[in-house]
């Protein structure tokens, strides 16, 4: 599709949108992954299912209370009513809103003499989501707003962008359209259909934006209209070009007359980009959903579906981004269509062959940063603990702000979500933190003394097997499989006098498993 090509959409026999079900999504995806119906009967276990969507809709596993009542309820519809209970929950917003944080945070360059906090952002998000508003109402929001994002957290994209017009430029395409023009900058994009003059025209829409720049402190960063200037298109080669004023034209192809204020320039680009009629608007948004939730995008990576990246299952992916606009964007409506489907609930391979149908399941996805701290709250009581600030010195005027637990443990665990999943590490920094950290083996204490999670599970619990079930709930989510009991049993009959020293060795082993850090 051309950048102002609307009409080829239509011309091109699109159906029109309508909503989905989830069974109607599951023959969708058996039709379009060339599947058998028997392909989607090998549906998860109840933990299984209870763990796999608790992480992906709040960000961590659930507690051993919720897990036994979700075991105990017999109704037909207990998933379903799981699926609701989670997206009613306010952290459902919390985990979405900590994943768009990352989504826009991991890219952005750090200001001179200013640490960047997204709290303010991600706690305005949450509340955007948790009210489910709609998603098309809320980016336009985040591209127009004004004023210092401590008052107005909307404007933290543009605020930590510095205004800069080429960053917001590139980085609007990217984030909220999935389309990589950032290479058409200097030059016609060499693999796809960007013209250099295009990605120009698009930085016109920010020039009259500036971003005053406080020392030390992110919430004072305050967008404002510059009241004057137009765009030019730098290093232009051919002399007679020079002093060109490039006008706003991003999509439609109607251009803007000079003289908009910064208000009018980026309402224009905001209503044209956050719009049903947008080809990859809600394209994009479904993409980056259903990639998180089955460990694989139609498009990968999820921030580059231009015409040079060939999607797969495209008959599934047209249809929901149909439900998406149809819904007017209801955000809940399109997880509650996907993790209800028998597609979300699939089995994943533990070793996947290469005789397998490659798009039978989900895939294993590793967990955010956030999303492993939340999941250490949820197994051993982790505190957050923040440092108190430092003062300045001559030496170090601009001290940076203290880390807290959470801030360390989603750094060393973070990524770039718009990264393809093989592309995402397991690091050393990762082992040495899960094995070493002192705050964290604090929490791996079993004497009665320390309060610990660990502590009161076996002053409660005087049964061995029993307590090791209920350590497998609290960090995993499931009961331990027969050779898993029977190994941590003989490990604590070794230690006859050392009960508590065999339990923190069975604790410490089920955190540092790869199953801890990973949805499966």
């Amino acid at each position: 599709v051309g950048l102002f090509a609307w009409g080829a959409l239509a011309a091109a026999g699109d159906p029109a949108p309508v909503m989905l079900t989830s069974s109607q999504l599951d023959r969708l995806f058996v039709e379009a992954a060339k599947l058998d119906d028997a392909d989607l009967a090998d549906v998860v276990t109840d933990e299984q299912f209870l763990r796999r969507i608790s992480l992906d809709l709040i960000g961590r596993q659930p507690t051993p209370d919720e897990l036994a009542a979700y075991i105990l309820d017999s109704s037909a519809a207990k998933r379903e009513a799981a699926v609701e209970r989670l997206l009613s929950s306010p952290e459902f917003g919390a985990n979405w809103a900590a994943y768009w944080s990352d989504v826009i945070g991991y890219r952005v360059p750090p200001p001179e003499l200013t640490f960047l906090d997204y709290t303010i952002f991600e706690q305005w998000l949450a509340t955007r989501i948790n009210q489910n508003a709609p998603w098309d109402e809320t980016i336009r929001m985040v591209l127009v707003a004004s004023g210092k994002v401590k008052d107005h957290p909307e404007a933290t994209f543009v605020g930590f962008h510095g205004a800069d017009t080429t960053r917001l430029a590139a980085e609007t395409a990217r984030v909220f359209l999935s389309l990589q023009i950032g290479c058409a900058q200097c030059h016609d994009h060499p693999f796809d259909e960007w013209r250099r003059e295009q990605f120009h025209e698009l930085a016109a829409y920010f020039v009259r934006a500036s971003a005053k720049m406080p020392w030390n402190d992110s919430g004072e960063i305050e967008v404002k209209d510059k009241g004057k200037g137009e765009y030019e298109m730098p290093n232009v080669a051919d002399p007679s070009k020079k002093g060109t004023t490039m006008i706003p034209a991003f999509l439609t192809g109607a251009k803007l007359d000079k003289g908009k204020s910064d208000l009018e320039r980026r309402t224009e680009l905001a209503n044209v980009i956050a719009n049903a009629e947008n080809p990859w608007f809600a394209k994009a948004y479904v993409n980056r959903v259903w990639a998180r939730l089955m460990g694989r995008g139609f498009y990968e990576p999820v921030d580059d579906i231009g015409a040079g990246n060939e999607p797969q299952l495209r008959e599934v992916h047209k249809p929901l981004t149909a439900h998406f606009i149809s819904s007017g964007f209801d955000a809940k409506s399109l997880f509650r269509l996907i993790v209800n489907s028998k597609a979300y609930k699939q089995r994943l391979a533990e070793n996947p062959s290469s005789a397998a149908k490659p798009y039978a399941s989900g895939r294993t996805i590793k967990l955010r940063g956030d999303e492993v701290f939340q999941s250490l709250v949820t197994a051993i009581d982790l505190p957050n603990v923040t440092p108190p600030k430092i003062a300045p010195t001559k030496e170090i005027r601009f001290p940076p702000p203290p880390k807290s637990t959470k801030d360390v443990v989603s750094e060393v665990f973070g990524f770039d979500p718009s990264l393809r999943p093989e592309d995402i590490s397991r690091t050393l920094g990762q082992a040495m933190l899960l094995m070493n950290n002192d705050q964290l083996q604090a929490q791996i204490n079993s004497k009665a003394d320390s309060g610990t999670a660990l502590s009161k599970l076996l002053a409660s619990e005087a049964d061995n097997s029993k307590a090791v079930s209920k350590l497998f709930q609290l960090v995993l989510a499931r009961q331990p499989a027969e050779g898993e009991l029977k190994i941590s049993l003989e490990h604590i009959s070794s230690m006859p006098d050392k009960r508590g020293d065999a339990f923190e060795d069975l604790l410490w082993s089920l955190i540092n498993s790869a199953e801890f850090t990973t949805k499966r």
